[in-house]
């Protein structure tokens, strides 16, 4: 750990313990979220399957249902939970926001690498589920693929998805590369 990093954990440190009233209201807010998003995971979980929604059985789940089933899941949960704990987090972030100091709002910090997402694998993720559809697995149940489908699927929506991302890539490189050869000859 660097100077810099030591000095933004102190920096940190000296905010939360200002504002730890806040912060821990924040930490409730959060925790009656987790606590909720359970509570409905579990009611959609049980409700879905005596409706017949899905398949009780795991085995007899496709692609098809997954994808059905997350949906549905992400609106019942965007329903019941994210409706008042993004009212909340907005009023209680303003009002605490007000109180702050300018010399507090100014006090961001660049973001470091390793707060990166990971794009790649969300890519991966998509293009899998775009070569199940081709291949005419998407209503196929799970306990009739074999190993190797799940594994080339993989490989092919990996391939595809370094395809589709690689050629920009490597035009981008030659195009840089090139602008530097001709800025070299220039100055020579």
């Amino acid at each position: 750990m660097n100077n810099d990093e030591k000095m933004f954990e102190e920096a940190d440190r000296r905010f939360l313990r200002k504002h730890w009233k806040t912060m821990s209201v924040f930490a409730g807010i959060g925790v009656a979220a987790i606590v909720t998003a359970l509570y409905v995971l579990t009611w959609f979980v049980s409700t879905a399957q005596t409706a017949g929604f899905i398949p009780s059985m795991l085995g007899q789940w496709t692609v098809g249902y997954a994808i059905n089933f997350i949906l549905h899941l992400i609106f019942w949960e965007i329903l019941f939970v994210g409706s008042w704990v993004i009212a909340l987090v907005a009023i209680v972030g303003y009002r605490w926001w007000k109180t702050l100091s300018d010399e507090e709002k100014k006090g961001n910090r660049k973001r470091s690498k390793r707060d990166g997402g990971n794009a790649i694998g969300f890519f991966v993720g998509i293009m899998w589920l775009i070569v199940v559809w081709f291949d005419g697995r998407w209503a196929l149940a799970f306990e009739s693929w074999t190993f190797n489908n799940w594994i080339y699927s993989c490989l092919a929506a990996l391939g595809w998805t370094l395809l589709i991302f690689g050629i920009p890539f490597a035009l981008y490189f030659a195009w840089w590369i090139r602008q530097g050869t001709i800025e070299e000859a220039i100055t020579e």
